[in-house]
């Protein structure tokens, strides 16, 4: 399949949000493209509470605007008090940030959230078509501190302007927690162990295609060849779900099979944003001296320009990488950039360059055959 019809397919299962139909659909889908490749392929069931947002608005200034809870934070029928900046005495407390702010564990909107005093924050998220783009919910499994209201990025203005003369506010952000399933895909190649492990995350917030199609697209174009290739080593290829709720699939696979992240011979980890459209910026980076390089030659090979390229051995790893970094394993990983990050327009055709994502896709195939033979 090529890359522009994988992408346009990909698009047309709407949102994928961990729990719900689209993810249910996408995530069959997957498993048979997988299947077709000859690999032994199948759903991981993967249980979890799943968040069901209610109302969730403010009240300011004689508007009233809507938004969306954090997932992983308190929830409340109402609060009334004067807003000021986050980190202040005020009741609500406002801050404006990227959605890319909660990508890690422990990250800095977490602490603040933790430290602060407000009973509850409004945050607005910063895009470029400055719409809603929720943060990941990092801690989705315990739950903690103040209500937050997400809201879109186009209120940051209005926002800090009613923090900075202490106006009065009412902030609602309702919602329900029941239990909840999605799926990871698991495939798998035989051959020798320890096993060379394809890995990429399958949900998000929204339709975001740019976001994890590009992603999706390297992973089975890897499975692909590697099915095909002479090979001696083993291969499991694991597209995890739970992404925006703190990696969840990845957690589960890594709970119950812990040499997978700790003893594959090598992980190849498909990020976010593998060949969004006017964002050609893209991070390799791994843990194994030269591999980054490595990784670069494949990319140039394939296609993909030189410049924007950020070859990195070392440093912290982002996304999924984090947890086989966290874990003592060895990875190799491509994460890039996207205007519309966690925003509901990031869409096919628009936000994707079907060709530099199938560079990509090429590119990690070559290096995926290269670690299995």
């Amino acid at each position: 399949m090529k890359a522009s019809e994988f992408l346009a397919a990909y698009d047309r299962f709407g949102e994928r949000r961990a729990g719900g139909e689209g993810d249910a659909a996408a995530a069959a889908w997957l498993r048979d493209l997988a299947a077709g490749t000859g690999a032994t392929a199948s759903l991981v069931p993967v249980a979890f509470q799943r968040f069901i947002p209610g109302a969730a608005w403010l009240e300011a200034d004689g508007r009233h605007i809507e938004g969306l809870p954090l997932f992983d934070g308190g929830l409340t029928e109402g609060i009334a008090g004067a807003l000021g900046p986050l980190g202040s005495a005020a009741p609500i407390g406002v801050a404006v940030l990227e959605p890319r702010a909660a990508s890690l564990p422990g990250n800095a909107f977490a602490k603040a959230r933790h430290d602060s005093r407000h009973a509850a924050i409004v945050v607005s998220l910063r895009t470029q078509p400055d719409s809603l783009a929720p943060l990941n919910a990092h801690d989705a499994e315990a739950p903690f501190g103040p209500p937050v209201l997400q809201v879109a990025g186009r209120e940051a203005a209005w926002l800090e302007g009613l923090a900075a003369r202490g106006a009065s506010a009412r902030l609602v952000a309702t919602g329900t927690r029941q239990p909840g399933l999605s799926h990871n895909v698991r495939a798998e190649l035989p051959g020798t162990a320890p096993p060379l492990l394809l890995l990429t995350p399958r949900t998000s917030w929204w339709t975001s295609t740019a976001e994890r199609g590009g992603g999706v697209l390297a992973w089975l174009t890897a499975l692909e060849a590697l099915a095909r290739a002479p090979r001696s080593r083993a291969v499991v290829a694991l597209a995890s779900c739970g992404h925006e709720l703190g990696h969840l699939g990845a957690h589960h696979a890594f709970a119950q099979e812990p040499a997978l992240a700790s003893d594959s011979a090598l992980v190849i980890h498909l990020g976010a944003n593998l060949g969004c459209a006017g964002a050609e910026h893209l991070v390799v980076r791994s843990n194994v001296p030269g591999l980054a390089e490595r990784m670069a030659e494949a990319l140039i090979a394939a296609g993909h320009p030189r410049a924007p390229l950020d070859v990195v051995t070392g440093g912290k790893a982002n996304g999924e990488a984090h947890e086989i970094e966290a874990r003592g394993g060895r990875y190799v990983s491509l994460i890039g950039d996207n205007p519309w990050f966690h925003t509901a327009e990031d869409r096919w055709p628009h936000s994707v360059d079907a060709v530099r994502a199938e560079a990509i896709a090429r590119a990690a195939a070559a290096l995926a055959r290269d670690a299995a033979r």
